[in-house]
């Protein structure tokens, strides 16, 4: 019997031969009876078409003659496969051309039985195909579930992580986050945070891997790193270095089961008043600084987060001037193509050379990096932000 609120599971048979349909109905009679299955015949191609297209949904599998009038067996499920892929196809012939049945091949039919048939067999291989429809209807299902979970994670980790809006005078700030295609979802991590008097603390992190596992750790990231450590500092001087040691140590309890996992994390604090900023780095990209059309590189580097229990990081202080762009971005944006070695790993001091400042500017970031790799599209998450002096 079939699972209360399945659609009836109906096979289309279609021949040109009316005896050959009514042998396979009487046949089929009580072994169809049986299993709940409705059984529906079609004389051409044309006609079962018009059947399919009436309710596809109604429709478990297809068996097809080889050779008829207007438009051939192959032919046919050549466009079955096109239109409606998750249907079940079988060949069932008198015939055996082997161009013909190579086409029927390539449809994807599940299995070729040729006329006459042994009444056992086919109704095994029957059997087969409406096992194969189930699942397959089970598998979208699945497939649609889970996306509906990823899309949702996906709006809910953006909402997580989106920092607050920020008015800060004399300072434009942007923040761009673009998970990895088809995942909603995925590792990155990035805030920019108040920390007292023309003072902000911009964060960029990047858990290894993709999907839930890494959205997941930057859930952990930012439920600890404001109310454990930052809030305790605001209004105080704040160490890049010392919170990367404190964030290591945290990590490595928090994750302390979870041996294969590591984060690289970059922490920088830009003073608008004094004109500077003070960065420390463990395994991030090395951020720039655009000044005057020129970039230079923020060359500070540390081990990645999760490497060691205990780890200190080196500090360096960048003086900027009105008019600086400082662009921190994830690896995402230059490995675009790389993974399928479509591409060589990108610099961003090269992408930055073709994209002025100004409006959509992560957007035409973005779009020179996928430029210049030649990539459709990232293998990776991308994340970027930009802070311009003004």
């Amino acid at each position: 019997m079939k699972p209360q609120g399945e659609q009836p599971n109906t096979i289309l048979f279609i021949d040109d031969e009316v005896n050959i349909l009514n042998a396979l109905k009487r046949e089929l009679h009580d072994w169809a009876k049986e299993g709940d299955i409705i059984l529906q015949t079609a004389s051409s191609a044309r006609e079962g078409l018009g059947v399919v297209e009436a309710s596809p949904e109604r429709i478990a599998v297809i068996v097809s003659d080889l050779r008829m009038p207007e438009m051939k067996g192959s032919d046919f499920l050549l466009e079955v496969k096109r239109r409606w892929p998750n249907i079940v196809t079988i060949l069932l012939t008198g015939f055996s051309e082997a161009g013909e049945v190579m086409k029927a091949v390539q449809a994807g039919i599940s299995a070729y039985i040729l006329k006459p048939w042994e009444s056992g067999y086919l109704k095994a291989e029957l059997d087969k195909a409406i096992a194969t429809r189930r699942l397959r209807m089970e598998n979208d299902s699945y497939a649609r579930t889970l996306e509906e979970e990823l899309r949702w994670a996906g709006e809910m980790q953006r909402a997580l992580l989106r920092p607050a809006p920020l008015k800060a005078e004399g300072l434009e700030f942007r923040t761009s986050y673009r998970p990895l295609k088809g995942l909603y979802c995925g590792g990155d991590y990035y805030d920019v945070i108040a920390i007292g008097a023309g003072r902000f603390l911009i964060l960029v992190g990047d858990v290894a891997g993709h999907g839930l596992k890494a959205a997941f750790v930057t859930g952990i990231l930012k439920a600890i790193i404001y109310p454990e450590y930052v809030r305790n500092q605001i209004g105080k001087r704040f160490s890049p270095a010392g919170f990367l040691s404190w964030l290591n140590e945290r990590l490595n309890f928090e994750l302390r089961q979870t041996s294969d996992l590591l984060v690289s994390f970059f922490a920088g604090v830009l003073d608008r008043s004094a004109l500077t900023f003070t960065y420390s780095n463990a395994g991030q990209e090395h951020p720039f600084i655009v000044s005057k059309g020129v970039s230079r590189e923020l060359p500070v580097s540390g081990s990645a987060l999760g490497f060691a229990q205990s780890s200190m990081y080196s500090e360096r202080t960048e003086q900027l001037v009105d008019g600086d762009i400082l662009v921190i971005n994830t690896d995402g944006l230059v490995e675009a193509g790389a993974s399928k070695g479509s591409a060589p790993v990108l610099s961003l001091r090269d992408i930055l050379v073709g994209v002025p400042y100004g409006a959509e500017y992560h957007k035409r970031l973005l779009e020179r990096a996928l430029e210049m790799s030649g990539a459709q599209d990232f293998d990776d998450d991308v994340t970027i932000v930009t802070a311009r002096i003004e």
